[in-house]
């Protein structure tokens, strides 16, 4: 039974390192190409959505900006950040990046970074328990052959 279980749990470790890897990756590519072939501009938050978690509060900023045809648009919640305080309020100023083809795929500056980054390390982090599961089964003599 213990030998099913290490075997089970390598298997899912490796799946999830290899998901999360291909993740990281098509986030990559996807953020790269979306840097190259879009337009700066600043925008303003309008709203600020609060979810309360446990000790800290999980916050999703809405925003607006003027693109380049003169129209306004509004920018929707994407990512909840885990923060004790409040990182952005109403009428703070931010920088966003949007495309010109479609000005409502519009992210936040400092939203961009994070996605292939978080992805990346989630990744190697289960590779990682992926590769010591097949140590410890290999040392203990384990087979990792399926049944």
């Amino acid at each position: 039974m213990f030998s099913f279980s290490v075997r089970l749990l390598c298997y899912a470790a490796f799946a999830a390192g290899i998901g999360f890897s291909v993740a990281a990756v098509y986030s990559g590519v996807y953020f790269f190409n979306f840097q190259r072939h879009s337009l700066v501009t600043t925008g303003t938050i309008t709203s600020v959505d609060v979810n309360p978690d446990g000790d800290e509060n999980l916050y999703c900023p809405h925003f607006r900006f003027v693109a380049a045809d003169k129209k306004t648009y509004t920018g929707g919640c994407r990512v909840w950040s885990r923060s004790a305080t409040q990182p952005l309020s109403v009428g703070a100023v931010v920088t966003i990046r949007y495309r010109a083809s479609d000005p409502q795929d519009a992210w936040r500056e400092a939203q961009i970074h994070g996605y292939p980054r978080f992805d990346a390390t989630a990744g190697v982090c289960a590779l990682g328990l992926g590769f010591a599961l097949l140590w410890f089964a290999r040392k203990r003599g384990i087979s990792l052959r399926p049944f």
